[in-house]
């Protein structure tokens, strides 16, 4: 070829190909920028959960407004595409040679971050509503009839008071029976009121166990955090007032569904928020009860009662469940979700929501699930190991640890690592609490049987 003659003209189509086959590239090299930003630098972490709703850092942008976040996220990574562009021209880095040894990189990269672990090390299993016993699916439904979504539960309100709210916390018994006996009319008045939840109460009691046939979706109806705190807390007053009164059979007759129900929702909960609530009700069922045993006497064949539903815990086989079912419960109902699924389940009145589809598309890029949830469960194996000896001192630095170095943000599945730390909770506080009902528990007990 004569050397003076010019090459013949790319035609235009194919010259627009490779322009938009650049521009790919350029912007594809971008987000790999910025998602390596992302993970060094918590103000871009930040930005990031605003804009997909995450309740993980960011909570300073996340009221910005759709537009303004959108600028503020969008605008510099067209201004650094463009960048990229400019300087691949200028460097005459425009040819199809660049453009494949480009594409081959990019493939690499993106083939690099797609790669997931190949199973998971903890597989979460649950036992499907068809499979459970009758008893588990009879039990699970009286529950659910106060469901957070169920018409009953929905329309549950709690019975007003006059100024001031009682003060229910008053560890001081002082207190709390000067709270009782001033409230006592109000709270005598609702009692008659909660008849129907109470009723629906005892029916609960009525079952051995009470089934948790809750679908592994975060989205599933739980129990009704309110129909329970204050029922509990009432039953807990009438009880106080009878003991009052001196009518101490009565007051154990009173706490004794509460108590019983609060240890009967535990052994089968599959959700941490359904554990918590059985636990704290039951702790403040055995505080109810000493107050009883303080004020008046209480008749041998009622104390054997009360004796009787305290037993028949396996205390570490419980705290190791607490922990267990819940990384269980998390792993079944979010590692079949991909990245943009988040941006609804984090955000009840779906902000960003047009960013679900482009963020789905990228998800395989930034989350791999398995190693994400094999992460979560090499710290689930550890602290239920420690929870289980009760070595709770060593429950906090094993946290801490996992969220400074094995959940810290890094460049391959940053999406998973930044997900897991929203996901996973301070499993030592909600131990500790656990050891502390127990320790209660068995107190009262040997109280029981040395009077």
């Amino acid at each position: 070829m004569d050397p003076t003659v010019p090459p013949p003209a790319e035609a235009l189509p194919f010259r627009l190909l490779r322009i938009a086959a650049l521009a790919v590239l350029a912007l594809i090299l971008t987000l790999f920028i910025a998602m390596e930003v992302a993970a060094l630098s918590e103000t871009a972490r930040g930005l990031f959960a605003a804009l997909m709703s995450l309740p993980f850092s960011g909570g300073q942008f996340r009221d910005l407004g759709e537009g303004t976040l959108a600028a503020i996220l969008i605008a510099p990574v067209l201004l650094v595409a463009g960048g990229i562009l400019f300087l691949a021209w200028v460097s005459r880095l425009t040819s199809w040679k660049v453009v494949g040894v480009g594409a081959v990189a990019v493939a690499g990269v993106l083939a690099y971050l797609a790669t997931d672990d190949a199973t998971f090390e903890k597989p979460a299993t649950f036992i499907e509503p068809a499979q459970a016993t009758p008893a588990a699916r009879d039990s699970f439904a009286v529950l659910m009839r106060y469901g957070r979504e169920h018409p009953l539960g929905k329309a549950f309100k709690e019975p007003t008071f006059k100024d001031p709210y009682p003060d229910w916390n008053s560890h001081d018994e002082a207190k709390w029976r000067a709270m009782l006996t001033s409230r006592r009319a109000e709270l005598e008045a609702h009692w008659a009121q909660l008849a129907p939840q109470w009723a629906w109460w005892n029916e609960m009691n009525t079952f051995d166990r009470i089934g948790d046939l809750t679908p592994p979706d975060p989205e599933s109806e739980i129990i009704g955090f309110q129909v329970f705190r204050t029922l509990s807390r009432h039953a807990f007053a009438i009880a106080g007032l009878q003991a009052i009164d001196g009518h101490g059979d009565q007051a154990v007759e009173t706490l004794l569904p509460v108590l019983e129900v609060s240890r009967k929702l535990r052994p089968d909960s599959r959700i941490l928020v359904r554990s918590m609530i059985a636990e704290v009700i039951q702790r403040l069922s055995l505080e109810s009860a000493a107050f009883i045993l303080d004020t008046t006497p209480v008749s041998p064949a009622e104390r054997a009662r009360l004796a009787d539903a305290l037993r028949g815990d396996d205390p570490v086989g419980g705290a190791r469940a607490l922990l267990e079912k819940d990384y269980a419960f998390a792993q079944a109902s979010l590692a079949s979700r991909r990245a943009g699924d988040f941006i609804h389940y984090y955000n009840a009145m779906d902000r960003h929501a047009w960013l679900r589809t482009p963020f789905n598309v990228v998800s395989p890029f930034i989350y791999n699930p398995k190693a994400t949830f094999n992460l979560y469960g090499r710290l689930a194996s550890d602290l239920q190991d420690l929870v289980g000896k009760r070595e709770l001192d060593k429950m906090d630095p094993r946290e801490k640890a996992f969220f400074a170095e094995d959940a810290k943000p890094r460049f391959k599945n940053l999406f998973g690592r930044l997900m897991i730390r929203s996901v996973v909770p301070v499993y030592f506080k909600v131990s500790e609490n656990y050891w502390r009902t127990e320790d209660m528990r068995v107190a009262l007990l040997a109280r029981l049987k040395a009077m």
